[in-house]
This record gives C-alpha cells, structure tokens and sequence, in this order.
C-alpha cells in the first residue's frame, strides 16, 4: 500500500515517511515512539480492521480532502461492493481490491457482502500527526 501510495500520491507518501522515520529514531519524542514506530510497517499514520461488519454511509471525519485513504478488502466475501453517494455508483470491492480514495472527501458504505468472510484494512492518514511534525501536505497528488 505504501508503495502504491508513492506512485499516486509522493508528497503524501513522503510526508508519511518523513514522521515514520523521526518515530523510529530512539531519541524521539523522549524514546516512547522508537519501538513500536520501528515495527510499524506502513508510511500511514493511523489504520482500522473491520471484521464482518457493515460500513453504514459516512465520510471519515479525520483526514482532509487531498489525503488519501486506502482500503485492502480480504476475505472470502462473494459480493462486496462499496457505494459512492455523489456518484451515485457502486463498485465491486472483492477480496484482494486496494482502493484509494478521500474518505473525507466521498460520503461511501459497505453494506451486505453476500455470504463468507468481510475483511477491511483501512490505512489513513492523522493530519494533527503529520501537522505537528510539519510534514502537512497541500497537494493532491499526480495530475495525469
């Protein structure tokens, strides 16, 4: 995900990089960050499991429009799909799908995924992390 992540989105990604890479120093912040910051395995600041469970429609209240949310679907669910409001649309959101998208920006929901297994790894970005460690970003990634 984070190398996705530096190919779509590089001043994002290196704003993640740069606050992961100061937490695993062992004198940062008083040494309360380094062992777990050397364990964490992703340029994200922040990331939630969902287990078989429903997303009802909402935008994600932290983060900013120009950040990009990412979620990895995993399971055996047969019929997931993920709905967009403002577009009106959904798309199939099958086990081994990697979105990326504004959570903050798009009002979006998982509902009944048909049977099996509904895994979501959903890695966000902390803005007040990133903000205090002066690595906020502005920009909205590549323009193709």
């Amino acid at each position: 995900v984070s190398l996705a992540l530096s190919a779509i989105h590089p001043d994002l990604f290196e704003a993640g990089r740069s606050v992961l890479e100061f937490c695993c120093n062992p004198d940062s912040h008083k040494g309360r960050t380094h062992e777990w910051a050397c364990r964490w395995n992703s340029v994200y600041t922040a990331l939630t499991v969902i287990c078989n469970r429903r997303s009802p429609a909402h935008r994600d209240s932290h983060g900013r429009p120009n950040y990009l949310d990412a979620l990895v679907s995993l399971g055996t669910a047969s019929q997931p799909r993920i709905l967009f409001k403002e577009l009106g649309s959904s798309f199939s959101y099958k086990p081994g799908t990697v979105l990326f998208f504004s959570g903050r920006g798009w009002t979006h929901e998982v509902g009944d995924w048909g049977g099996g297994e509904r895994i979501c790894y959903a890695s966000y970005m902390r803005p007040e992390i990133l903000d205090a460690h002066r690595s906020s970003v502005t920009s909205w990634g590549i323009c193709v």
